[in-house]
């Protein structure tokens, strides 16, 4: 399988923060969309980093006041992205290596799509669940000709 099929299932929606927005209006915007993780941009729109619920606890951790402090001061900068034709265990293999949740997808230089460890765990509980039904098809010699 490929990273295509699962923005195909998921769709293309990405949920976007400035880079000048609050880290109040962040978590603000995580509680609404029931989300963890946003692009961030900058004043042209232009993807500069993205910033998730783990960028705003370590931030709490760090500092002793946050109030003040905007998305750009904890966002991640090193973008980690694939293309669409990317096999989802070359995806699985680069979140483990970068110890990420979430991975950018770009065709062409543009930012089509977000997957995330979740969207990864749901496609391999569903490809289980195929496997089991053809299993035990094939076990009790029913669903072939």
């Amino acid at each position: 399988m490929f990273v295509k099929t699962i923005l195909a299932e998921k769709g293309p929606e990405l949920i976007r923060i400035s880079h000048n927005a609050s880290i109040r209006d962040a978590a603000q915007l995580f509680k609404i969309e029931r989300i963890g993780f946003a692009i961030v941009e900058d004043n042209h729109h232009d993807p500069i980093g993205t910033v998730s619920e783990r960028d705003i606890v370590q931030a709490l951790a760090l500092y002793a006041d946050i109030n003040g402090m905007k998305v750009a001061d904890v966002m991640t900068r090193n973008l980690v992205s694939v293309g669409p034709e990317e096999p989802l265990e070359t995806v699985r293999e680069l979140m483990t290596e970068r110890r990420t949740r979430h991975v950018l997808v770009k065709d062409g230089g543009e930012l089509i799509g977000i997957v995330s460890i979740g969207d990864l765990i749901k496609h391999s509980l569903a490809e289980c669940q195929v496997d089991s039904v053809q299993m035990r098809d094939y076990i009790s010699g029913t669903g072939y000709q």
